[in-house]
């Protein structure tokens, strides 16, 4: 049975990869709340030409990883770390996708430990 959460917690991912002469690079910082305003929100004003991309690789991340998310569920971008020449709107989409499956590896750990004591 899938996820439908990460729980109340802050996750931070930094994707850098290495093309050629040069790098591509994100970082995110996210939490996760159920107790504020759903969907996926901006703490801070992130670089304009990021913005859309950062959504859309939260938004692909969550339903990937967890596809009954609940509704009253948000996610908020407390830090965004951008480089002046290696980070790219690709870069940040691969960040946001990072950072969900971030989540969801802790979460599934958790879920596997409880999931074992009350087995043994």
């Amino acid at each position: 049975m899938p996820l439908n959460h990460p729980g109340e917690v802050e996750h931070y991912a930094f994707f850098s990869a290495h093309l050629g002469a040069r790098f591509q690079s994100a970082g995110l910082r996210v939490q996760f709340h159920y107790n504020q305003e759903s969907g996926i929100h901006f703490a801070i004003q992130p670089p304009e030409e990021y913005a859309e991309s950062i959504i859309k690789g939260l938004s692909d991340g969550l339903a990937r990883y967890f596809p009954s998310f609940p509704d009253s569920g948000s996610v908020w971008i407390k830090e965004v770390v951008v480089h002046d020449i290696d980070s790219s709107q690709a870069a940040f989409y691969r960040a946001g996708l990072l950072v969900m499956s971030q989540a969801f590896a802790l979460a599934e750990s958790v879920a596997s430990d409880i999931r074992t004591a009350d087995s043994a």
